[in-house]
């Protein structure tokens, strides 16, 4: 039997945690195991010394108990959505010395979404780095995933982009910062990134992204700015960097990324923005973000959505998330100039995010192939990355 090939463009992911990723390269992955039983015996197999780390666990499937925890060896299980985790009282004597304010704070969710950028470096500060590593993941992202250029939307420090720099990897791994760490940097490295990003509300896997309606077991979205703080940090961002990108998930956080950069084009600013993610952005606003000319960073895998949280979404919600259709046919964005495609890692590569765009849970998510190469495709013209259309297509 011969199976036929797609030739896809090596990837430019627009947005992806190359740094925490790296770190996360050896851990146990729980993206597929859906069955608690299964995710048990896997983590008792985890060393009895040291602190050993797990992600991707999604907990629309399954809760573990305190007991269930505790008998596991020292572990910290970071949630698919990578907004929270979990962690056994062996983690916490092992975390709590060096990060007590983390650990005091953790199951609280209105802190974790206020600093979900502590959250994310934390996670990156516990998980080992070396360029070795780093490479090593870099090369996996190539060539089983076709992956080639990536944006790390968190840079951790100033060190850890003189290390990628000096590194095989400069020209293949690029940086927007934290608005805390950013100030932190020196000006050159200011002017070699991106800009600056920002969490203008929560996400979804946490009952925490900034909807206009409450979620099926009636919590409520989180906004972490007020309009009047976001158009201060804006309007300082404007002098400072080279550009914004703001993670906005729900409708309610979309309009107000929106009316803040309107604020901003009135006081004559072209300070490019980006929105990340747009999950349930609506025509109006995103009529008015193509007009103030943002730039929406989508992830096409974040389809799935519709489907692995039935458990806390709407039907209305489930139906409007991901809506390309509505992006590209009426209101005119393009894949690959306004609209833009990545993975947030979740998971990496091609193969997941095509079989999404081409058989999506609604068809108003829908992209040709063309689309989604458009807003993916490499920027440096660095060759094909070959799949067998049975994976995609079966």
């Amino acid at each position: 039997m011969i199976k036929s090939k797609l030739a896809i463009p090596y990837l430019h992911d627009h947005h992806n945690h190359f740094t925490l990723y790296a770190g996360m390269y050896g851990s146990l992955c729980l993206k597929e195991v859906r069955d608690k039983e299964k995710a048990l015996e896997l983590l008792k197999k985890l060393p009895d010394e040291g602190l050993n780390t797990a992600y991707a666990w999604n907990s629309g499937f399954y809760n573990f108990t305190a007991s269930e925890l505790n008998s596991l060896p020292p572990v910290l299980i970071v949630n698919l959505s990578l907004h929270g985790f979990i962690l056994n009282d062996a983690a916490k004597k092992i975390l709590e010395p060096q990060y007590p304010e983390i650990i005091c704070n953790f199951e609280n969710s209105e802190w974790r979404e206020a600093h979900v950028n502590e959250l994310l470096l934390f996670f990156v500060r516990i998980m080992p780095h070396s360029v070795e590593s780093m490479c090593a993941f870099a090369e996996d992202l190539r060539t089983k995933f076709g992956i080639y250029e990536i944006e790390d939307m968190l840079l951790p420090s100033a060190e850890m982009f003189e290390t990628i720099q000096n590194s095989p990897l400069r020209d293949r791994v690029t940086f927007w910062a934290d608005y805390e760490t950013f100030k932190t940097l020196p000006g050159g490295i200011r002017q070699q990134i991106h800009g600056v990003k920002l969490f203008a509300d929560g996400a979804n896997g946490s009952k925490t992204s900034a909807i206009s309606e409450p979620f099926l077991d009636g919590s409520t979205g989180i906004l972490n700015y007020t309009e009047e703080r976001l158009s201060e940090i804006f309007e300082e961002c404007a002098e400072i960097s080279n550009g914004i990108a703001v993670h906005t998930l729900g409708d309610i956080a979309s309009k107000q990324v929106v009316d803040v950069t309107e604020r901003l084009r009135r006081h004559n600013s072209d300070l490019p923005v980006r929105i990340e993610h747009a999950q349930f952005i609506d025509e109006l606003t995103a009529r008015r973000a193509k007009d103030l000319g943002i730039v929406l960073s989508m992830q096409p895998n974040f389809s799935e959505d519709s489907v692995i949280y039935r458990d806390r979404l709407s039907e209305r919600f489930l139906k409007t998330n991901n809506p390309f259709r509505m992006l590209i046919d009426n209101v005119g964005f393009k894949p690959g100039r306004d609209l833009l495609f990545g993975s947030d890692g979740m998971p990496h590569g091609i193969r997941f995010a095509l079989s999404q765009a081409l058989f999506p849970p609604y068809l108003g998510q829908k992209l040709t192939i063309s689309e989604l190469v458009a807003g993916y495709a490499a920027e440096t013209g660095c060759g094909h990355f070959e799949i067998d259309a049975d994976e995609v297509l079966k």
